[in-house]
């Protein structure tokens, strides 16, 4: 069974270089490493169920009977602000100490399936807007060396972007908004995972880090989150008919793994909002900036590019190219520049003589280079 879930989760990491690629680096940490981090620690904590027992409570000074640790765990445990060395143990009372109720550690494996999900739900609100459009189009011309069709392929492609110039918007906005999603997504987990440990997860990276620097092996501030022993109180009836309170502690080994998860969650989550924000700026950047995008595509190219080619980037729509920079990414250099000189003759076609042939970019094209409406999609030949 654990060979069976390390495989499924293998085969969510795995790469595969033949796919055709729509979606950025930064895309990819968010639906394929942090969808796999999640499960991978859900598995880790399902499976120290099985290794060992989940909670271990004492009673009277020896092991309580099973029942009573049953209560305990599916009703919580809860630690006191004590002061002494026991640390969140000892003696309850309601006028002097505040009770810390703990019921997270039940909700821990469903919570890190639900973040799973979530990390992967962006990538599969793309897929589904992109319809594997760019795949379609390179007609599996990226996933062989030697075909003997590239030559018209390559030239279905011209005669696709050429017929759909200027209606390729939906593509962008797509791609923008599940590009802002991914954002949102973490840090809407980062304020979820907040949440669900009462506040104490925003900051419990900076504890911790705190901590080792002041090798404070006991600091409270850590095991107010993760407990290692808590306090249960287990109601039953006497002999007359009385409700009598048994005191126990328990021993809570599975926060031992929870506490390292978290912090590794912390510390990715930091990490992945950062990167996730700069790509994001990244694209806002080649968006609105014709001279990134001219850089962006003299590199790809490996040359520079002539004036024709300019001009095209120039009047280009941002969902012409959105849909062109997803080409590229796909196909060798040979073969995109044969695209690109196709793009350049198709828009000297499809705009006005009159259009201005000038080496100097801006983001957007004025109302005297959009491009005449067409009422159908194309479709390749």
């Amino acid at each position: 069974m654990v060979l069976q879930v390390f495989g499924a989760l293998a085969a969510v990491a795995k790469v595969n270089y033949s796919r055709t690629l729509v979606d950025s680096v930064t895309a990819r940490l968010h639906y394929k490493w942090s969808t796999t981090f999640c499960l991978l620690c859900g598995a880790m904590v399902i499976a120290k169920d099985y290794i060992g027992d989940a909670i271990e409570c004492l009673q009277g000074g020896t092991d309580a009977p099973k029942y009573i640790n049953t209560y305990c765990w599916i009703t919580s445990t809860f630690t006191i602000n004590s002061t002494d060395e026991l640390k969140g143990l000892g003696l309850y009372k309601e006028n002097i100490h505040e009770k810390r109720v703990h019921t997270y550690y039940q909700w821990v494996p469903i919570v890190l399936a639900i973040q799973a999900g979530l990390f992967y739900l962006p990538h599969y609100l793309w897929k589904n807007m992109e319809g594997k459009q760019v795949d379609r189009l390179l007609q599996d011309v990226n996933k062989s060396l030697f075909d003997s069709d590239s030559d018209k392929k390559i030239k279905n492609m011209i005669a696709y972007l050429k017929e759909s110039w200027g209606m390729n918007g939906k593509y962008f906005m797509g791609h923008f908004m599940c590009e802002c999603l991914y954002l949102f997504n973490v840090v809407m987990q980062m304020v979820l995972i907040d949440n669900f440990f009462d506040g104490a997860f925003m900051d419990y990276g900076f504890k911790v880090f705190e901590k080792l620097r002041s090798d404070d092996t006991n600091d409270s501030r850590i095991q107010d989150v993760f407990p290692r022993r808590a306090k249960c109180t287990f109601y039953s009836y006497g002999d007359s008919g009385s409700i009598r309170a048994d005191d126990a502690m328990c021993i809570l080994p599975q926060n031992i793994v929870n506490e390292k998860i978290y912090l590794l969650m912390w510390i990715w989550f930091i990490i992945l909002t950062i990167i996730t924000c700069l790509q994001l700026l990244w694209h806002l950047a080649i968006y609105f900036s014709g001279w990134l995008r001219k850089q962006i595509m003299s590199r790809r190219l490996h040359c520079s590019l002539p004036s024709s080619m300019e001009q095209a980037l120039r009047t280009m729509s941002l969902g012409d190219f959105c849909l062109l920079n997803s080409i590229g990414i796909n196909l060798d250099t040979v073969h995109f520049r044969i695209i690109m000189e196709g793009v350049a003759i198709a828009s000297e076609e499809v705009f006005s003589p009159s259009a201005p042939m000038s080496r100097t970019y801006r983001p957007f094209s004025n109302e005297d280079t959009m491009p005449r409406r067409r009422t159908l999609y194309p479709t390749l030949s």
